[in-house]
C-alpha cells in the first residue's frame, strides 16, 4: 500500500489507463481496400457485354467488383508475405520486362531482378498480380484439412446430380457420300454395294470426297451433328437397324450418305463406380473454393473496404 503512494508509480497507471481507454474508444484506423480502377472495371464490362452479346446490369458490375476487390486482396497478402521474391516465375518475368525496357543492357539476371523490383515492376504487371493471387489461392488451399471425401459424401452427390450422369448413345459408323448434284446415283450405288457386298472401304470408291472424313467411332448425337448437321442425326436416330448392316440413304446438309453401322450403344445412366472420382475431385475442389472464400471474408474484415 505504500508502493501505490508514490507519485511516479501513480502517474505510470494512470498513464497506462488512460493509454488502453484511448485504444479501446479509438482503435487504430483499418487499412483501406479498393475501390476497384474504373479502368479495369470498364474494360472487364466491355468484354462480358461483348461476349453475352447484350447490357450489363447493377448485378453483374457487383459481381465484377467483387472480384476486383477478392483478387485485391490476394495480391496485397501475397505481397506482405514476400511471396514474390520466392518465386522463379515472377523473377522471369521482372527479367523479361526489363529487358523489354532496355533491350541493350548487359546486367546479369539478378541485377535485372534487383533493378526491377526497385522499379517496383511487380505491383504493376498484371502477369505478376495474376500469379501471386493463384499463389495465394494454393496457400490457403493447402492449410484446409486434408480429408478426402467420404463414401457417403460421394453418393449422396451422385444422387444429387444423377440426370448429369445420363451417357448420351453412340454410333460408330463409316458412311458413302453423294453430293446434291449426285444424288440421283444413290439408288444405283446402293444396288451395287448389296449385290457385290461391298465393305465400307470398298463402297466408299463409289462416292464423293466428304472433308471430314469416313470413319466416326463413338460419336454421340451431338458430336454427329456438329459434322452432319440435325435431319442427319434426327434420321439416323429414327433408325432402328441392329450393327452390322447399311442404312439409308440418310440426309445431310451437303448431300446424300449411305452408312454401315458398326456399333450401337445405347444411352444409359454411368453408375456410381464409373465416376466416384470425378465426383471426388469436383468435391475437393468445392471445399478448397470454399476454404478461400471464407478466408478472403475473415481477413477482409480487418480492412476498410470501399466499392467505389
Amino acid at each position: 500500500m505504500k508502493a501505490i503512494n508514490r507519485p511516479w508509480l501513480q502517474f505510470l497507471l494512470a498513464g497506462m489507463a488512460l493509454f488502453i481507454a484511448s485504444q479501446w474508444a479509438f482503435p487504430p484506423p483499418k487499412p483501406v481496400l479498393g475501390p476497384p480502377s474504373p479502368e479495369r472495371l470498364n474494360a472487364m464490362v466491355q468484354n462480358y457485354a461483348q461476349f453475352a452479346q447484350g447490357t450489363v446490369g447493377p448485378e453483374v458490375r457487383d459481381r465484377f467488383v467483387d472480384t476486383e476487390l477478392r483478387d485485391e486482396l490476394l495480391f496485397r497478402e501475397a505481397i506482405a508475405r514476400d511471396l514474390h521474391l520466392r518465386d522463379l516465375a515472377v523473377e522471369q518475368r521482372i527479367i523479361r520486362n526489363m529487358r523489354f525496357l532496355d533491350a541493350q543492357s548487359t546486367a546479369s539476371d539478378d541485377e535485372l531482378i534487383e533493378q526491377g523490383y526497385a522499379l517496383r515492376l511487380h505491383l504493376t504487371d498484371e502477369v505478376i498480380r495474376r500469379r501471386l493471387v493463384q499463389i495465394m489461392e494454393r496457400l490457403i488451399a493447402a492449410s484446409r484439412p486434408g480429408e478426402p471425401p467420404t463414401a457417403v459424401q460421394v453418393a449422396s452427390r451422385y444422387e444429387r446430380d444423377l440426370a448429369s450422369w445420363l451417357e448420351p448413345a453412340r454410333y460408330s459408323f463409316s458412311h458413302v457420300f453423294l453430293s446434291l448434284e449426285r444424288s440421283g446415283e444413290m439408288d444405283a450405288l446402293m444396288a451395287e454395294v448389296e449385290a457385290k457386298q461391298l465393305t465400307p472401304a470398298e463402297a466408299r470408291l463409289l462416292g464423293a470426297p466428304f472433308l471430314s472424313g469416313y470413319e466416326f467411332a463413338g460419336q454421340s448425337p451431338d458430336q454427329i451433328t456438329r459434322v452432319f448437321g440435325t435431319v442427319f442425326t434426327e434420321q439416323l436416330g429414327a433408325l432402328r437397324v441392329e450393327p452390322g448392316q447399311w442404312l439409308g440413304p440418310i440426309t445431310s446438309a451437303f448431300g446424300l450418305h449411305y452408312v454401315y453401322l458398326q456399333a450401337f450403344e445405347a444411352p444409359r445412366t454411368l453408375a456410381l463406380e464409373e465416376v466416384s472420382v470425378r465426383i471426388e475431385r469436383d468435391l475437393i475442389r468445392e471445399a478448397e473454393a470454399q476454404a478461400i472464400s471464407d478466408w478472403v471474408k475473415r481477413t477482409m474484415s480487418r480492412y476498410e473496404v470501399r466499392r467505389s
